[in-house]
Order: structure tokens, then C-alpha cells, then sequence
């Protein structure tokens, strides 16, 4: 859960919060997932779940690509997606895997692989990228407490797509200023990152129980 939902939650935060910095629509963008191993898939899953458009996903093993195709996912060479993807997520483990002339104008880059991306804030910007950021900043540990929380808040029966997506939108508003997420260590957003999967929760009928709190007040279902 920590390294597949807790780290598409966090991604899928950071790719909303990036959208409304440069202004973009996430829902028209192209959107690109190289390395397709456990958070791999879990990230372009989730963020397809929330866009409602197939991701194009890159792996070298065959068996991940066949696996994500058969979940609904477009397989796509690496150079393909660099080419025409507008904002490009990378968990593959490779460092220094992406070279500066394989960047696009403009595109919108999350190389997550710790503890060396799969090319550097900087190269990616410089080579004309448009945003970037790394692990060092993507951290999933702003998921996982807080999706934990709420689901046992309300005993859900199971963790659903719309509370992972809910908990991502919580930890993107929760984000100060022009930051692009915020700090692991607010505990604040793990009570509303809490709260937001449990209502989720509640509205799509997966919880057990309501809390007699105000905040779960609408949209009652057990």
C-alpha cells in the first residue's frame, strides 16, 4: 500500500498541483508513465481513474508492459512518449536515463526514481522543460497515514479508487502558496488527508460505520 497507493496518491497530488502552476487542463493533457513496476502501475492507474484518458506506459520487462495493457493501459516506446507526451512520470530506477535532447519544449516532467532521478530538476528545465521535480519532493509518506486513518475511521470494507483520488485532492489543496505540495511533517494535512478518504469513503458506500462528526455529515451511506 505505502509503495504503490501511498506513492500514486502523493504523484497524483504533485501532477494536479503542477497542472493549476502552468495553468493546464489535466484532463487534455497527454500523459506519459516510463517504468511500469509496482508504483508504476498503481500511478498511471490512478491518474487515469481521475482523468477518465488511458496513460501511455513504457518498461522494459515484458511482462510489466503486457500486464499493464491488459488493465486498460496504452504500451508506448520511451522515445515515443519524450516525443509526445505532455507531462512525463518516471519511476524506473535508471539514473541519468532521460538525456537533455530528449526533452520537449515545454513538458512537464516528475523523474521520481531515488536516489538519482532519471534526470535532474535542473537538465530537465534547462533542456526546455517547462516544470520538474524529484523524489526528494514527491514524498509518499503525505498519503499513506491519512488514507489509513480515514478508511479505519469508517472500517471500510475496501480502499477504492475515489478515496485514493479524494486523498490526492486533499493533499494538493493543502498545499501553501505556489508550493507543490506540502510539508510531510503538518500534521494538518494528515487529518484532512483523513477526512477526505473517509468521506469518500461514506459517499461511495464502502463504509461500515459514521462517525458523529460534522464533517461527515453529507452524503450518509453505510
Amino acid at each position: 500500500h505505502d509503495d504503490q497507493h501511498g506513492t500514486a496518491v502523493v504523484t497524483l497530488a504533485a501532477v494536479i498541483n503542477a497542472c493549476k502552476l502552468l495553468d493546464k487542463n489535466i484532463k487534455k493533457l497527454k500523459i506519459g508513465q516510463l517504468g511500469l513496476g509496482a508504483a508504476g502501475q498503481a500511478i498511471a492507474r490512478l491518474i487515469s481513474s481521475h482523468t477518465k484518458n488511458p496513460i501511455m506506459g513504457f518498461d522494459v520487462n515484458e511482462a510489466a508492459v503486457k500486464h499493464y495493457e491488459s488493465v486498460g493501459g496504452i504500451a508506448a516506446g520511451m522515445e515515443e512518449i519524450m516525443k509526445e507526451c505532455d507531462f512525463v512520470v518516471m519511476t524506473t530506477g535508471r539514473k541519468n536515463l532521460i538525456k537533455s535532447e530528449m526533452v520537449t519544449k515545454g513538458q512537464m516532467i516528475l523523474a521520481l526514481s531515488n536516489p538519482f532521478p532519471e534526470i535532474t530538476i535542473s537538465k530537465a528545465l534547462r533542456a526546455g522543460a517547462a516544470f520538474a521535480s524529484d523524489g526528494t519532493r514527491v514524498n509518499n509518506l503525505l498519503g499513506y497515514p491519512g488514507i489509513f486513518k480515514g478508511a479505519l475511521d469508517v472500517q471500510a470494507k475496501k480502499i477504492t479508487a475515489e478515496m485514493l483520488i479524494a486523498a490526492a485532492k486533499a493533499i494538493a489543496d493543502a498545499s501553501p502558496g505556489r508550493e507543490l505540495l506540502p510539508n510531510v511533517l503538518n500534521s494538518d494535512v494528515h487529518e484532512k488527508v483523513a477526512i477526505a478518504v473517509a468521506s469518500a469513503a461514506i459517499k461511495v458506500g464502502v463504509a461500515r460505520t459514521v462517525p458523529d462528526l460534522d464533517h461527515f455529515q453529507t452524503d450518509k451511506k453505510t
